[in-house]
């Protein structure tokens, strides 16, 4: 797996964190921790090189992903209900993107994030 960061809502880090602890940091998201960041931590830019989950609170997920400056700002939302299928989705994408296998960019529906 590629060198990677997860930051999560509570603040808590984890220092390359493998695919089952990223499903499980996943499976913690609720309204009141909502987010998890994941950053490349292999010397890229991480405030440019990212990937991030957001619980709304309709129960769908806001996946966006940074690949470099502003116009390589994409997200793409992951359907409700977040509890069921929408976890295994977002997690697909986010671990295909801390493995970097390319995977992640064909799963999503990723729309350009305008600025």
């Amino acid at each position: 797996m590629t060198a990677t960061r997860a930051l999560t809502a509570a603040g808590t880090v984890h220092e390359r964190p493998d695919a089952e602890t990223l499903y499980d940091l996943l499976s913690e998201l609720n309204l009141a921790l909502p987010f998890l960041v994941v950053e490349r931590a292999d010397g890229r830019d991480p405030e440019q090189h990212y990937i991030q989950a957001h619980l709304a609170q309709d129960g769908s997920c806001l996946v966006e992903y940074r690949d470099g400056g502003p116009d390589q700002h994409f997200r793409a939302v992951v359907a409700p209900p977040y509890a069921m299928k929408g976890h295994d989705e977002v997690a697909a994408l986010v671990t295909s993107w801390a493995q970097d296998d390319g995977e992640w960019r064909r799963r999503g529906h990723w729309q350009r994030v305008k600025v």
